[in-house]
């Protein structure tokens, strides 16, 4: 056997490289599925870690339930299907941040605009009815002669 030239080492090189890539490189349906696993662990709350998602969930059961829904991609479950069949297991506490779209922004939303409708009617009102005592109050009717002495009779003997 001969030296290689610099040139055929180089190709050499290369198609070692370009091997190692389509090897290691997933098919197109595996990265459509890779996408969907990512999407489904980052958005569905872990029932087995309050607060985290399945994705950050550290337990054994999410692993298992990470390959659970990788298995069900794969086997041509849409993501759709696999966010219902999760639903219809765990329940509405494994929606999570889904939620933040849609409903989720109304929950927020709601609430925050009865509060200002609320104080705005509030204000209004106080407005009015302070005004309505001021008014009351200086009216121009006068106190009947009588009853104001009997008024300031029984102020002084207090």
């Amino acid at each position: 056997m001969g030296r290689m030239s610099a040139r055929q080492l180089v190709r050499t090189a290369l198609v070692v490289v370009a091997a190692g890539l389509l090897v290691t490189s997933p098919a197109p349906g595996q990265q459509a599925i890779d996408k969907a696993a990512s999407e489904i662990f980052g958005t569905v709350m872990s029932p087995f870690c309050p607060g985290m998602t399945i994705a950050t969930c550290p337990s054994s059961q999410a692993a298992e339930l990470r390959d659970e829904i990788r298995a069900k991609l794969a086997a041509g479950a849409t993501k759709d299907e696999v966010l219902d069949e999760l639903y219809a297991e765990w329940g509405e506490e494994v929606l999570g941040p889904r939620s933040a779209t849609g409903m989720g922004l109304l929950a927020w939303l709601v609430p925050a605009l009865a509060i200002v409708v609320g104080a705005a009617g509030l204000t209004m009102w106080l407005r009015v009815s302070s005004s309505r005592v001021r008014t009351a109050g200086s009216s121009g009717e006068s106190i009947d002669p009588k009853a104001e002495l009997r008024l300031r009779e029984e102020l002084a003997r207090l």
